[in-house]
C-alpha cells in the first residue's frame, strides 16, 4: 500500500491588494469562511474574511497574517490538504 500524497489544490490568482492589506482573489471555488490560504511553499498566507459576488465565480477576501508579508500580485493561492483525521469533541459541563 502506498501513500497519497497530499495535493495543494489551487483557488486562484492575486488580482489586487486593497489598502487595508486584504487580498483579492477571483475563483470558481467556493471554500469556507474562515479556511487558511497557503502558498506554493505551504506557508499559511492568511484566513478567508469574506466571499463577494456570485456563488459560480466568487471573489475571494483573505485577511493576511501579521507575520507574513511576502506576497505579490499574481501568485498562485492555494486551499491546504483536508485533514482526514477524527476530530475530539468538546464535552459540555453540566
Amino acid at each position: 500500500m502506498t501513500k497519497k500524497k497530499n495535493k495543494l489544490q489551487e483557488l486562484g490568482v492575486i488580482s489586487h491588494i486593497t489598502s487595508t492589506n486584504k487580498l483579492i482573489i477571483p475563483s470558481n471555488k467556493t471554500p469556507r469562511i474562515g479556511t487558511t490560504l497557503v502558498n506554493k511553499n505551504r506557508q499559511a498566507i492568511g484566513r478567508i474574511n469574506d466571499i463577494i459576488g456570485p456563488t459560480k465565480n466568487p471573489y475571494i477576501s483573505v485577511k493576511t497574517n501579521h507575520k507574513f508579508k511576502k506576497i505579490n500580485v499574481g501568485e498562485k493561492v492555494y486551499l491546504p490538504p483536508k485533514n482526514k483525521g477524527r476530530r475530539m469533541r468538546k464535552r459540555q459541563a453540566y
